[in-house]
């Protein structure tokens, strides 16, 4: 019986968790296991704010369902989900294996991120004669992280040479971009150059190499730089860079095999790093044989970034461009269909059963949600490159049972959502491209952004709706006002022309209203108005429009798709004349009615149409006022 193994991550550290799922594919090779890989990012809102909403991926797991479990818990940092989630996989019973941060009753695999990097300490002392070191790291809080600080520390205490705190730097991140930032204030400050700048990661690395070059300083022979993680460019890069191999992929490797063969007891292996020297530290390289191979390498991955880019515009414009759900939902099926270099050729884009109610929900915001409920649609499935109709599955299930089959594989989950609110995820087949670089996060990000704009776009569609229904209301009739003629009527009329309908007008008078507010007053003056209106969109079908044309005329507008020539002429007189019976007036209220069809084909504009039915009425008030 196939096994499966779930696997949580977050996937910033893209070399890490590349080189740790490589392992995992190595061990899982002919052996009919399937791995689920659950990624989550989490980033600062603008706001300040730290988003972990990501990490609502991990709910979809039910880790019964599973034969063990890996969990990253050092790249997932936070304590708390990480509780949470060692006390389901406690519960479940399931084996587990935690890499690189040890959990209470869980068996842990470490990467020994100490000794390669004293080793490297101990060779720059020994054999290079450095004394004056500095250390630059981010400010993440990672074992890893801490463990090199750590070795940096314990080689220069165990060689007598002191720590001096002014030249330990803390940067925002360790990241390419905000080193190269430091570095280029630390020469534009014009700071003494130490010996040897030990970074906390080969990223901080290359921008170290890059700003000392771009500024005149010679390496090694004024200035040794010193990586870790020994990721491809390090090797690519002239001079190249001296760096600490932390052997990953055997970690993954080791995980799985252990995950499968787990005992009761409670398992601790670490994997040794080693150093690897190189130009940057004064010695030769005789590996640098990938240049090209890395340059090409990095050409195609700008060229991706630039197709990524555009892809994501264009999803963009679906949700911007959709007018109502239906739409939305046609072209998202319809782009990815044709379109899906980045999601695969096996991939689903589920959300949650609810999700179309959510996006008409005219809320400024949507509350804290990161459940995704016992169903899931999907609103998008391409299997070996082939549409499928939409489907719902039981959340339990993850993928379409079409997605499963035999030998093993590997299905990556992303979460979709945005702020606090979960939409739902999307899960690939054997495809990581998702998690190079942050294609993942920009992915994610930006279709969660995409319906959250066409929600509020919709909800401001319907305050616009409402402000125009308000601003177009006749208070004391219920009618629309004069301003409704102009902009609901018109088009209306428009349409019915554009339609190939007939438009059906029916004008209503009030017979002797200066009599009626002259004699019993204003307040009377307004109650006729209220009872022949009343009676007027009581009697003509409800889709049709109803205007206070004048302070005592009426104008109703409808069209022929829902007329068949009803008389409702007397119809409405009848209605007011039912209502009159029984309200004691002092006065008799009775209103004269018109009506006159306008052929979609007539030139004749709205205006002139109502002068034409304006004139029937005319005729037959005349009528009235001889005979009363």
């Amino acid at each position: 019986m196939k096994k499966k193994i779930a696997v949580l991550a977050c996937a910033w550290s893209t070399y890490f968790v590349k080189d740790f799922i490589n392992g995992m594919l190595r061990a899982t090779k002919d052996r009919n296991i399937d791995l689920y890989l659950f990624c989550a990012y989490n980033y600062t809102e603008y706001s300040g704010y730290l988003n972990y909403t990501g990490f609502s991926i991990f709910n979809l797991i039910h880790y019964e369902d599973f034969d063990g479990v890996i969990v990253l818990s050092d790249l997932i940092g936070n304590v708390r989900i990480l509780e949470k989630e060692r006390q389901k996989i406690l519960k479940a019973g399931k084996p587990a294996i935690t890499i690189n941060k040890p959990l209470n009753n869980l068996s842990c695999i470490r990467v020994d991120n100490y000794t390669g990097l004293y080793q490297m300490m101990e060779h720059l002392i020994k054999v290079h004669n450095i004394t004056d070191f500095a250390y630059v790291a981010g400010k993440e809080t990672s074992v890893d992280i801490a463990e090199r600080y750590k070795a940096y520390r314990c080689a220069l205490k165990d060689n007598n040479l002191d720590i001096k705190q002014e030249k330990i730097f803390s940067i925002e991140s360790c990241d390419y971009h905000c080193a190269v930032s430091f570095f280029n204030r630390f020469f534009e400050e014009k700071r003494p150059l130490p010996q040897a700048f030990i970074c906390a990661n080969d990223l901080v690395a290359l921008a170290a190499l890059k700003v000392a070059l771009d500024n005149g300083v010679k390496v090694p022979e004024q200035l040794k730089i010193i990586g870790y993680d020994d990721i491809a460019y390090t090797s690519a890069v002239n001079p190249s860079i001296s760096t600490v191999k932390n052997n990953t992929e055997q970690v993954g490797f080791e995980a799985v095999n252990r995950v499968l063969t787990s005992t009761d007891e409670t398992q601790h292996l670490k994997i040794n790093s080693k150093p690897i020297y190189r130009d940057s530290c004064g010695c030769s390289d005789e590996s640098k044989n990938n240049t090209n191979t890395v340059m090409l390498e990095s050409l195609d991955e700008n060229n991706r970034k630039e197709e990524l880019d555009t892809q994501l515009e264009l999803v963009s414009e679906i949700f911007t461009e959709a007018v109502d759900v239906f739409t939305l939902l046609t072209n998202i099926e319809t782009y990815f269909a044709k379109s899906h270099t980045f999601e695969g050729s096996d991939f689903c884009i589920f959300m949650k059963s609810d999700w179309t109610s959510v996006l008409i929900n005219s809320s400024e915001s949507l509350p804290q949600d990161w459940s995704y409920g016992s169903q899931l649609q999907s609103i998008c499935s391409i299997q070996n490159n082939i549409k499928y109709p939409r489907e719902m599955i039981n959340a339990r299930d993850l993928i379409p049972s079409k997605m499963i089959t035999e030998g093993s594989n590997i299905f990556l989950f992303l979460p979709i959502y945005n702020h606090s609110y979960v939409h739902g995820y999307y899960v690939t087949k054997n495809n990581l491209s998702m998690i190079d670089g942050r294609y993942g996060y920009m992915w994610t990000r930006s279709f969660g952004t995409g319906i959250e704009h066409f929600r509020k776009k919709n909800m401001f569609k319907q305050m616009s709706q409402q402000y125009l229904k308000l601003s177009t209301k006749d208070a004391l009739s219920g009618m629309l006002n004069r301003q409704g003629l102009e902009k609901l009527a018109k088009p209306y009329y428009a349409q019915n022309k554009k339609n190939g309908l007939t438009t059906v007008l029916f004008f209503v008078d009030i017979n002797k209203m200066k009599h009626i507010n002259d004699q019993f007053g204003h307040l009377h003056g307004d109650l006729a108005v209220k009872t022949v209106s009343a009676a007027v969109m009581e009697i003509v079908p409800k889709n049709w429009l109803c205007i206070r044309y004048g302070g005592d005329e009426f104008l109703v507008v409808g069209n022929s798709r829902n007329y068949n020539g009803e008389d409702y002429c007397t119809k409405i007189k009848e209605r007011l004349a039912q209502k009159v019976s029984v309200m004691h007036l002092p006065y008799n209220l009775s209103a004269s009615v018109g009506t006159y069809n306008v052929p979609s084909q007539s030139p004749l504009s709205l205006e002139e149409a109502v002068e034409n039915v304006d004139s029937l009425m005319y005729t037959q008030k005349q009528e009235f006022h001889k005979n009363n």
